[in-house]
C-alpha cells in the first residue's frame, strides 16, 4: 500500500486505511502496529489521534454507518424504515467484517433515533416500536452474517436445481413435506430473502 506523505497523517486517513485493511484481511488485521506500518509512520504517531485499537474500530464503524442515507422526516413512515434497513444490510454485506466492529457510538444513536422517529410517527405505541426495531436490527445483522456464507448460491445458476434434486431423494416416509418441495421449491436470492423478512416484520407491526 502507498505510504502517507510526511505530515499528511490525519484522523480520516487512518480510518480510511483501517477500512481498507478490514475489507482486505479482516478485522483482526486492524491493529495500531499494522496501520502504522502501512501508513509509513511509527505506532506512536497514531496515538496522537486514537487511544488504541478499540477506538480506531469504533471510528471505523461510525464512519461507515454515517454514510447511510437516513430520512429526516417522520413522513417517510414504514417505507422509510424499509429503506434504512435495506441500506444497513447493504453496508454490512459490502463490509463483511463490520458486524464484529459495532461501537454503540454516535452513528448508532443517530440510526436508532431515525428508526424510532419513523416508527412512532406511524402512531405505533412505544413498546411495539421497541420490539419492531429490535426485531429488524437482529434480522438484518443475522441476514448479513448468513449472506457471507450463502452469497455463492446466487452466483451458481444450478444451485436451486441441485437443491430440488436433493429434496426429491429424501425418504418420503420421514420427510414428506420437504420431499414435496423437490418439485416446486420457490427460488430466493439472498437479497430477496432479506426483503421478504423485513416486509413480514413491518406488516406484522401493523396488525391490531
Amino acid at each position: 500500500m502507498p505510504r502517507a506523505p510526511r505530515g499528511s497523517l490525519s484522523h480520516r486517513l487512518i480510518v480510511e486505511r483501517a477500512i481498507r485493511l478490514m475489507d482486505d484481511e479482516g478485522l483482526e488485521a486492524v491493529t495500531v502496529r499494522r496501520l502504522a506500518q502501512d501508513l509509513g509512520v511509527r505506532p506512536m504517531a497514531l496515538y496522537t489521534y486514537f487511544r488504541g485499537k478499540d477506538e480506531i474500530l469504533a471510528a471505523l464503524y461510525d464512519h461507515l454507518l454515517a454514510g447511510l442515507e437516513l430520512p429526516d422526516s417522520p413522513d417517510a413512515g414504514l417505507d422509510g424504515v424499509r429503506r434504512v434497513m435495506t441500506g444497513y444490510f447493504r453496508l454490512l454485506t459490502e463490509h463483511r467484517a463490520l458486524i464484529k466492529a459495532g461501537s454503540g457510538g454516535e452513528a448508532d444513536l443517530r440510526l436508532s433515533e431515525v428508526i424510532y422517529m419513523l416508527l412512532l410517527g406511524t402512531g405505533m405505541d412505544r413498546r411495539t416500536a421497541v420490539g419492531v426495531a429490535a426485531s429488524l436490527v437482529r434480522f438484518t445483522v443475522g441476514s448479513a452474517a448468513l449472506y457471507q456464507e450463502r452469497s455463492a448460491w446466487d452466483a451458481d445458476a444450478d444451485h436451486w436445481s441441485k437443491v430440488r434434486s436433493s429434496l426429491r431423494d429424501l425418504p418420503a416416509d420421514r420427510y414428506p413435506i420437504m420431499r414435496s418441495f423437490g418439485d416446486d421449491l420457490p427460488e430466493f436470492t439472498q437479497q430477496q430473502a432479506f426483503e421478504f423478512g423485513v416486509d413480514l416484520i413491518l406488516r406484522a407491526a401493523q396488525l391490531p
